[in-house]
């Protein structure tokens, strides 16, 4: 067995062994743990700091944005759970006599990206918790302290109210030996990422949720008002340096308007290449 096998293997056990121990636990224990780890990643002082430290680790993006992202998305998971039933029978439909009951996948690898690597911790951590599963996290070699930083965190508070602290647990000095080991021996991947990751993680022959490569193409017609939509899409391509997956890709215009809507964009702050600026741009 190679070393990552064993490594990883040893941090299965102790996430095993922690699941274990919140296997019964009521629908209130649970909301309280996500409740309790959600807003330990917004405390303004935390959030800040691993901001700041996020943006400079990993050279992408701009820190005040990330800490709005870690703001808005933790809030929102926590915000989108409130009132989900995951423990117990959660669908009941008396007229068919079928019934769902919700149990735990047991231990999550989960793979996170370096583009958002301040804020998906917590996310999955949340959903994971909720649904009454340990958590392994995978972070991309950029992303390492940033990583062990949100760890920390969530650990020190399942310490601090008596939960298992192994219910979320980080790779530490992060590889693709390591990573790739964690997506066999886990029972369930959740992979954000590029298109690679989530192609591996497919591949690995543990049950996966994948999320791929974002950044939408925009589709852009006369029913619109062109100012809004050049605004908006300024606002979203410029967030975080262009880092977000919700970061618009491209945008088809309806002919009749492209060239009030490309006059928009410029008037928003944008600036069209010519060909041979476009080829520069790629190149570089």
């Amino acid at each position: 067995m190679s070393n990552a096998a064993e490594y990883v293997g040893e941090l299965i056990t102790r996430a095993r062994a922690a699941q274990s121990r919140i296997d019964g636990e009521s629908q209130a224990v649970v909301d309280r743990m996500c409740a309790r780890i959600g807003w330990a990643g917004v405390r303004p002082e935390f959030a800040e700091s691993l901001a700041d430290h996020c943006a400079v680790e990993t050279g992408m993006g701009h820190a005040p944005h990330k800490l709005a992202k870690l703001n808005t998305k933790i809030r929102g998971a926590l915000r989108d759970t409130i009132g989900k039933k995951t423990v117990g029978v959660v669908f009941n439909d008396e007229a068919t006599g079928i019934m769902k009951i919700a149990k735990p996948m047991g231990v999550v690898g989960a793979l996170v990206p370096v583009t958002n690597s301040e804020a998906t911790p917590f996310v999955k951590a949340i959903h994971c918790l909720k649904t009454r599963n340990a958590v392994i996290f995978a972070p991309h070699p950029r992303a390492q302290k940033t990583n062990d930083i949100a760890v920390a965190e969530m650990r020190k508070v399942l310490k601090k109210h008596g939960w298992p602290e192994d219910l979320v647990i980080g790779l530490e000095d992060v590889s693709v030996e390591k990573s790739t080991e964690l997506m066999k021996q886990c029972d369930l991947i959740l992979a954000t990422g590029g298109g690679g990751m989530v192609k591996a993680a497919y591949s690995s022959g543990t049950p996966s949720q994948g999320v791929g490569a974002g950044n939408a193409v925009s589709v852009v017609d006369d029913t619109v008002e062109l100012e809004d939509v050049a605004d908006k899409i300024m606002r979203s391509k410029t967030f975080d340096n262009a880092t977000s997956c919700s970061t618009e890709n491209s945008v088809v215009i309806q002919d009749t308007i492209y060239a009030e809507l490309i006059a928009a964009l410029a008037n928003a702050g944008g600036y069209l290449c010519s060909p041979k600026e476009k080829e520069k741009l790629q190149a570089a």
